[in-house]
């Protein structure tokens, strides 16, 4: 058996070599002991356990020639190591919506069912991350962030138990309103830019307590909430969706066909948050796989 705090510190030498901006562990066996001054993120392994065995109930013997469960073994020992990085690479981008990330490389540590992998990863090839920075085009970075970390909480946990369903619509805010109509009264109206700030922190339970309200959010382009429990009146017959999703998802998407604006929406059935620009859906996350924290 290989010792894995061999491994553990291999890693930490390649992030050395490298200049790594973080070292980003998945694992629920590996030890979290790391002589390293690299800061070490600790990735959650849901997304990981969820996934299972790669080849389950593909038995490699199963009365196979020689060949053939070598080739098995093969793509078994791709898929793990595959999906790995694709952990990682989920992780890399939580790290940089939560702002733990300085630098771009990112070295990964994956273990899981008598594999462990070591990954390199730079930002400048995640496709989360390409895509957030294109949208930054239209909103600002640091807002979209927020919002993201939000719909990550809703996504995750809901609201009080309770599965949650909301979107937000980003930039473009006088068109939006032009554009839609109050379900219910605003709660943010006439209350001060302090109090309705995004990037606040603070602010972000009063966020998720209005989430529960039908209808949408709206954002001016500098991250002020204007509206919550907002109708979207638009066409959105045109607009492509993934089959199953409600009304608000295509809501979402047409008012950014219509507008500059950005949309983030989170689905009640699953959680899984969809990013939609010009209309079409640029990402769509699984909120589970993007559970990642410094290690302190």
């Amino acid at each position: 058996m290989v010792d894995k705090t061999l491994i553990i510190q291999t890693a930490a030498n390649i992030a050395q070599e490298i200049s790594a901006s973080a070292i980003i562990i998945m694992s629920a066996d590996l030890s979290l002991n790391i002589d390293t001054n690299i800061p070490v993120l600790i990735a959650s392994p849901t997304a990981m356990i969820m996934t299972g065995n790669f080849l389950e109930g593909d038995d490699l013997d199963n009365g196979k020639n020689p060949a053939q469960r070598l080739q098995n073994l093969s793509n078994t020992l791709y898929h793990k190591a595959s999906s790995g990085s694709e952990f990682i690479i989920d992780a890399s981008a939580a790290a940089f919506i939560k702002n733990l990330l300085e630098g771009d490389r990112v070295v990964g540590i994956v273990s899981y069912e008598g594999t462990t992998s070591i990954v390199i990863h730079d930002l400048k090839d995640n496709h989360i991350v390409k895509e957030l920075k294109v949208c930054s085009e239209r909103v600002d970075l640091e807002i979209l962030k927020s919002v993201l970390l939000i719909a990550i909480e809703l996504g995750i946990y809901g609201r009080e138990g309770k599965s949650i369903g909301t979107a937000f619509i980003i930039g473009d805010a006088k068109e939006v309103m032009k554009r839609s109509h109050q379900l219910v009264l605003n709660p943010f109206l006439g209350h001060p830019e302090k109090d309705r700030n995004i990037r606040d922190t603070m602010r972000w339970e009063t966020v998720k307590e209005f989430s529960q309200l039908d209808g949408v959010f709206i954002l001016e382009c500098e991250g002020y909430l204007i509206a919550a429990g907002r109708y979207l009146d638009v066409d959105a017959k045109d607009v492509e969706t993934v089959k199953g999703l409600g009304g608000r998802h295509a809501s979402a998407a047409a008012i950014t066909r219509d507008t500059e604006a950005v949309a983030v929406t989170v689905s009640e059935s699953d959680g899984e948050i969809r990013i939609y620009r010009d209309g079409i859906q640029v990402l769509e996350i699984n909120p589970r796989s993007l559970k990642v924290s410094l290690l302190l």
